[in-house]
């Protein structure tokens, strides 16, 4: 992008600027001078408002740039020219303003406007845009810039890169962070610290669970476990012996039990049906007092309802109530304005009733003044009269010519009008074309995105599928592995009763006479079970075969677990994939949509308009719609679409021109009709001069004496002195009351404005409650109910307690209704002897298996609880693993203590260095390069974007604050100049040829001030523009080419250009 000319009116200090970079095409470096606060930055400010309608930094709207010395009445703007491409650009913005109006008194707002022009390399004007949004996305779309972007590459502040090249690691980060946007990698390093953080409370969490558990665990035999694994175990095998023992003890008492069972069953049910005719007869009360109530509870009910409905409607009357009394306010406003019109009214009568005496006042002057003035011209020229007769008439025949040629001329005239309007009006319906092109722009980059989007969708649709076909063939692995899983535990259950079997009846062969039981502790075994004797060969099989399931069991678990967790983690990527198709699809309708917005009215209107052009007398033909077309139709239509424009638009031209030729000829006639007419004028005004002098000599001829004429006159002079103070005071005395009257009916309008408003306002208002009110419900029924709103919880509550009280007892006598019925009344005595006797024997052996169940129960419920946690833990231990190691990595926390921030700014930054290098080398005769420090330092802050300089002299590295001033300034330029480079690339590659460099070279001596000097000649030859801005002497004596900012003292400044 190659700047040509910058205009700006009323803009910060300047009234009226226009600095022209044409002048600097030649020479390339320039120099920016000028005082501190003159307006240096401004001329940025200026160009960056113009293209992106923002101030550098965005510190300042362009509202607020508005110069302080403006004229009330003139606008702001700034008018920026550019070429980019081989297209010449154009773009005036104008930002929101306050301006005086050019008639009569006060302000008006002036909105915002901008204008884009494009022309091609001759010079003709290509496109127009004027909406706002399009000039901006077409500017962004065309720089590959925002304001931002733009302003870092076109103003270059050196002096911050001077200090960049010895900063800390740290400093650097912060600078390269804001200019390449890596915060994200920050804020995730943040997030991974918290995450951390908080896996850890959750473990924590966990471990405090597990040693809550292990506490309420009984034991049969206690144990100390050491960890999670091992508690596991222990409770599984000390489960298995609680369990044992209560197998024993519940087939002692399960002979007592059924002794039981019986005498229980008879005895409870006697009992249930004594107790279910007691209840019968209390619920009957109960619905009886339940019934007598029912009508009060009605009325609760329609009471609630109504109270419920007035607090929902109370906003409602509140705002009528507010209206109203705005009304009110209003009308008493009304009124005091009206009394002062009818005071006004009042004096106006008085000023009506002198008004006869007025106009006989201003006759009695007029005739006065006449008469003065006749008197004045009297003379005895009565011999003049026949000569002026002849002058008049020769006037009067010079007039009637002339008459006649204008009447011609304005014949011609109107005819020239007439084609003119029809002229018009054609260029005004082809002038659409405008339009037409601009939304024939954004309808091809909208079917190009559609199109990317479309291809996108399928890429989604194949990827979904493929997760489809892998979900289905993992969830029918997992549906086999837990086949097989159940498979192998029911056999394992099977062999596990086997071996204990086998063990069994090896024990009993090997029991010793006279030695106890080593399972049950007993001498003798009376009533011993016969087994069935097993082989040596055989128990180890079983064994074997035991072991083998165990194996086999624990291993399809594993792969459960496995395939269980890729099964989820292919369902996330399903779910994320059907997001992205989600999101996608919206995308895709809302481009489709605004692609059918914008294509359709152009197809409705342009076909329409051909089918229309091409037959007269035929029906127009139906308009294409986009919905259903296929992607070649579209583009063939929005060809076709192009083509007709095309006409529009050299049509456009034509009626231009003609219209100009039409406009030519109309103001040829014009002119001569006017010329004419002045002449007529001219010549009328003669006439009429010449016969009011033949009536003046006529009347001179009366033969009045010069005495009695001066006597009249002295008389008549005396008269019109004092009728003409007479007639101003009346004139002043009518301008008040016109004022005053002018005062009052413009507030009388406004008020009766306002109150219609209000009553309007009121009305709705009433209408809106009058059509909430029911139809038996009055505005002060409502209000009373407003009144009472605070009984609504009362009565809620009553009625709420009714109902449950009401359905219990009808659910309940249904209930003893079916209980009782062929029933009948047992002897409860005889029923509880037979229990109490059947209880005796089993009450002990009951509370033995009570305990022993409970016991078993709660221990189960622990060891699954502790299986629980054990699972989540080891979940969780390997998440925070994981976790742990991306942060390390991500913080730095290893062996190059370099973040991965760090790493991505390490990239730009050689990326930058490279480029720099190359011009390193040219500007310092191939002496020094710049080298990123590959050394580890001490602390992460001195680590990864360390800049060392190879010195080729020295043959080897140094740091960078070891240079010179001079040298420092080389560095920092050719370091300064290939960021813009870098950040222009990055942006689209778009080429800035013109750059300004806000450097403080006051800090340098004579000696690197050449240097300085000799770099910048350099980076000229490049064939850049570039614009230094300082305040140093030395440069403005050998820097030729000037742009000076200069101020008048007041705060307004100049710009001046030295070539």
């Amino acid at each position: 992008m190659q700047p040509r000319k910058l205009i700006m009116k009323n803009f910060g200090p300047y009234i009226h600027e226009e600095l022209d970079f044409g002048d600097f095409q030649e020479g390339g470096l320039f120099l920016v001078s000028g005082k501190t606060g003159a307006g240096k930055t401004t001329i940025f400010d200026g160009m960056t408002f113009a293209l992106f309608g923002e101030t550098s930094g965005n510190l300042r709207s362009g509202k607020e740039m508005r110069s302080t010395f403006a004229s009330p009445t003139e606008e702001t703007s700034v008018r920026f020219s550019f070429d980019h491409q081989h297209l010449h650009y154009e773009i005036e913005r104008r930002p929101e303003q306050v301006l005086a109006k050019k008639r009569g008194d006060g302000v008006t707002n002036q909105a915002a406007k901008v204008r884009l022009t494009i022309y091609d390399q001759q010079g003709k004007e290509r496109k127009q845009i004027s909406k706002k949004n399009e000039v901006d996305i077409f500017i962004k779309d065309l720089l590959q810039l925002d304001a931002k972007q733009f302003f870092q590459i076109i103003l270059l502040p050196q002096g911050e890169f001077r200090n960049f090249l010895i900063a800390s690691s740290n400093e650097k980060e912060k600078v390269l962070r804001n200019i390449f946007g890596t915060e994200m990698y920050q804020r995730f390093n943040e997030w991974l610290k918290e995450q951390v953080k908080k896996q850890t409370k959750q473990i924590e969490k966990q471990q405090t669970a597990a040693d809550h558990l292990v506490t309420r665990f009984e034991w049969t035999e206690p144990a100390t476990p050491v960890s999670l694994v091992e508690t596991l175990a222990y409770w599984q095998t000390d489960l298995e012996k609680q369990r044992s023992h209560q197998q024993t003890i519940e087939a002692k008492k399960f002979q007592a039990e059924q002794e039981k069972k019986t005498a229980q069953e008879a005895f409870y049910l006697a009992k249930e049906i004594h107790k279910a005719l007691a209840e019968q007869q209390e619920l009957s009360q109960q619905a009886a007092n339940l019934a007598a109530k029912e009508s009060q509870i009605l009325d609760d009910k329609l009471r609630l309802q109504q109270l419920d409905w007035a607090s929902e409607h109370q906003e409602i009357l509140r705002q009528k109530d507010e209206r109203t009394a705005e009304v009110a306010q209003a009308i008493q406003q009304l009124t005091f304005n009206q009394q002062s019109l009818e005071q006004w009214q009042e004096s106006q009568e008085i000023w009506d009733k002198s008004r006869e005496v007025q106009v006989d006042r201003k006759d009695e002057h007029t005739a006065a003044k006449q008469r003065l003035q006749i008197l004045a011209q009297l003379k005895p020229l009565a011999e003049q009269v026949q000569q002026q007769e002849k002058q008049v008439a020769s006037l009067q025949e010079t007039v009637t010519q002339q008459e006649k040629q204008a009447q011609h001329l304005k014949e011609q005239q109107n005819l020239a009008m007439n084609q003119e309007q029809g002229l018009k009006e054609e260029i005004q319906k082809h002038s659409i074309y405008q339009v037409q092109e601009v939304q024939l722009v954004r309808g091809e980059n909208l079917l190009y995105q559609w199109q990317m989007l479309k291809k996108e969708e399928q890429q989604l649709t194949d990827t979904q599928q493929q997760l489809t076909d892998q979900q289905r063939k993992l969830q029918e692995k997992q549906q086999q592995l837990v086949s097989k899983y159940d498979e192998l535990t029911e056999e394992l259950v099977q062999e596990k009763s086997r071996n204990a079997k086998m063990q069994i009846a090896r024990l009993s062969l090997l029991l010793v006479e006279g030695e106890p039981c080593p399972v049950c502790g007993s001498f003798e075994h009376p009533a011993a079970q016969k087994h069935t004797e097993y082989s040596n060969e055989e128990i180890i099989d079983s064994e074997q075969q035991l072991e083998s399931l165990e194996n086999q069991l624990q291993q399809v678990g594993e792969d459960r677990s496995t395939n269980l967790l890729l099964l989820e983690q292919v369902n996330d990527q399903f779910q994320t994939i059907k997001q992205k198709m989600s999101a996608l699809k919206e995308k895709q309708q809302t481009t489709y949509q605004t692609l059918r917005e914008i294509l359709q009215p152009l197809m409705e209107n342009m076909l329409g308009q051909t089918v229309l052009k091409e037959g007269a007398g035929k029906e127009p033909a139906d308009p294409l719609l986009v919905e259903g077309l296929t992607e070649k139709e579209i583009s063939t239509t929005y060809f076709k679409c192009q083509q007709i424009n095309q006409q529009l638009k050299e049509q456009f031209a034509l009626d231009r021109q003609k219209l100009t030729e039409v406009q030519t000829n109309s103001q040829h006639l014009t002119e001569e009709l006017t010329a004419l007419e002045a002449s007529l004028k001219t010549a009328s005004d003669a006439l009429r001069l010449e016969e009011g002098k033949l009536s003046s000599l006529k009347e001179q001829t009366e033969g009045v004496s010069l005495e009695q004429l001066n006597e009249e006159q002295e008389q008549l002079a005396a008269q019109s002195s004092r009728l003409a103070a007479l007639i101003e005071a009346d004139q002043l005395e009518e301008q008040r009351l016109k004022e005053q009257y002018t005062i009052l009916t413009e507030q009388q309008r406004n008020l009766q404005q306002f109150l219609a408003d209000k009553q309007q306002a009121a009305q709705l208002a009433q209408e809106r409650l009058e059509e909430v009110l029911p139809a038996a419900c009055t505005e002060q029924q409502m209000r009373s109910l407003l009144n009472d709103l605070e009984e609504r919880q009362e009565l809620r509550s009553t009625i709420k307690t009714y109902e449950q009280q009401q359905r219990f007892v009808q659910q309940r006598q249904l209930e003893l209704a079916q209980f009782l019925q062929n029933k009948a009344v047992p002897d409860l005595e005889v029923l509880q002897e037979q229990v109490d006797q059947s209880e005796t024997a089993v009450e002990q052996l009951q509370e033995q298996v009570i305990r022993g169940k409970e016991q078993i129960k709660q221990n189960q419920r622990l060891l699954e609880e502790l299986q629980i946690i054990y699972q989540q833990n080891t979940k969780q231990l390997e998440k925070i693993s994981h976790l742990q190691q991306l942060s390390e990595v991500i913080n730095g926390e290893n062996e190059k203590k370099t973040s991965l921030e760090r790493y991505v700014l390490q990239r730009f930054l050689t990326e930058i260095l490279e480029v720099a290098n190359v011009r390193l080398a040219r500007l310092t005769r191939g002496r020094y390069q710049f080298e990123l420090a590959d050394k580890v330092g001490s602390y992460r802050s001195s680590t990864g974007l360390e800049i060392d300089i190879y010195d080729d002299n020295a043959g080897s590295l140094r740091r960078a604050h070891t240079l010179s001033g001079g040298e420092s300034f080389i560095a920092a330029l050719a370091l300064a100049i290939s960021l813009a480079d870098v950040i222009q690339n990055r942006s689209g590659g778009i080429e800035i040829e013109a750059l300004f460099i806000d450097e403080g070279f006051g800090s340098l001596d004579e000696e690197s001030l050449e240097m300085a000097m000799e770099a910048l000649e350099m980076i000229e030859n490049e064939g850049r523009m570039i614009g230094i801005i300082s305040h140093v002497r030395e440069l403005r004596e050998r820097i030729l080419q000037q742009v000076v900012v200069q101020t008048d003292g007041s705060g307004q400044s100049k710009i001046r250009t030295k070539l």
